[in-house]
């Protein structure tokens, strides 16, 4: 089996799967006798990675980018929305994210989507324009999953605040513009730094950098308040009730730690093949995910043939469940049938060239065994 699909989950990495085990050990981090003790060394070193890889001062682990794109929209929204009732988003999110934004907006908040440009690409004036007197909050995916387009969050920070150095929510009276940026597919790919950049909030997820599933983390800046989504014992200074599960956090450092990049050649070969072979690429693929269409040819149904093929793919964000791509319908440069007819290759550090050439020969033959003859 090829995996084509690393946008959706990547395979764990050896060091990853060797920090689990090595985790699952007895001792509750909140405990005080000596595994215990052991427990909480170990869920203190894996927050100091993090905090490294992130150049941020606060770190709370979660279950996954879903759960931290979750505290940071609701939890802002608790702590900031009480005299603002604005937000900032774009066409391109994941739908934890438009997902949280639409229960918001039955709650009374309202919220503007910025579309991208005929690159396919967000801009960040063009995010930045959409901030009104009424907006305290913008929130953007740095790398969007479908496309795989990069949008510079730093330069659009620098935008939302003036300078690097902003005050403190706190001395505005609560009336604070707090940036978001869910960087569940940029993470260690497009490094970030938090304290520098002036980001407010940054989501990210364990599955995309070969970690195992369930694990995530949310980095938040020191002047940004929070109301907690979960409850319980006071773990996560507060903001994340409930035991940490400390063999997933532990892998999620190990596998931040073993990180290595992915070969920029991938993504120009397989886009090189498809546009010759008469595919449509769909435009401002920065990020190791490149989406192409061919003509007549239903995605899911293409995806499913590869699939019994032994080549996975994907098609749009693992989590749309097969609804059309409101990311790629905003693409106004993009022929209406691509958003039907669009698969997703993504790739890892695991992924081989040979493999892929190996792939992309039953990719090309298979699409053309549906056109008519």
């Amino acid at each position: 089996m090829i995996n084509l699909d690393n946008a959706a989950g990547t395979p764990v990495c050896p060091e990853a799967r060797q920090a689990f085990l090595d985790a699952l050990a007895p001792g509750n981090p909140s405990s005080l006798h000596a595994a215990g003790r052991a427990a909480r060394a170990c869920l203190d070193g894996a927050r100091t990675v993090l905090q490294t890889a992130l150049d941020c001062e606060r770190v709370v682990f979660t279950s996954g980018g879903t759960e931290s794109i979750n505290l940071a929209l609701r939890g802002a929204a608790g702590a900031y929305g009480r005299k603002k009732k604005h937000i900032v988003t774009t066409t391109f999110e994941h739908p934890a994210t438009v997902s949280t934004l639409s229960a918001l907006k039955a709650a009374g908040f309202s919220v503007t989507e910025v579309p991208p440009r005929a690159d396919g690409r967000i801009h960040p004036e063009d995010v930045a324009a959409a901030v009104t007197g009424e907006t305290f909050l913008v929130t953007v995916t740095q790398v969007a999953g479908e496309t795989g387009a990069l949008l510079d969050v730093e330069a659009l920070a620098r935008l939302l605040r003036g300078q690097r150095d902003a005050p403190a929510p706190a001395e505005r009276d609560g009336g604070s513009l707090l940036l978001h940026v869910d960087a569940v597919q940029g993470f260690l790919k497009f490094p970030v730094s938090v304290q520098k950049s002036g980001i407010d909030l940054l989501s990210i997820s364990g599955h995309k950098v070969h970690a195992p599933m369930g694990t995530g983390a949310l980095a938040v800046a020191p002047r940004v308040r929070l109301v907690p989504q979960m409850t319980g014992g006071g773990q996560e200074n507060g903001l994340r009730g409930g035991t940490e599960a400390l063999p997933l956090i532990a892998a999620l450092a190990a596998a931040a730690r073993a990180w290595s990049p992915v070969d920029s050649r991938l993504t120009a070969y397989a886009a090189r093949r498809l546009e010759t072979s008469g595919w449509t690429l769909v435009p401002g693929s920065d990020a190791p995910i490149l989406s192409a269409a061919f003509p007549g040819v239903p995605g899911e149904a293409l995806l499913r043939t590869l699939s019994d093929r032994g080549v996975l793919t994907g098609s749009g964000s693992a989590c749309s469940r097969g609804r059309r791509s409101a990311a790629l319908l905003s693409i106004k440069t993009l022929p209406a049938w691509v958003a039907d007819s669009v698969i997703r290759l993504s790739f890892s550090r695991f992924t081989a060239m040979e493999e892929l050439e190996a792939a992309m020969e039953i990719i090309l033959e298979t699409a053309r065994s549906f056109s008519p003859r």
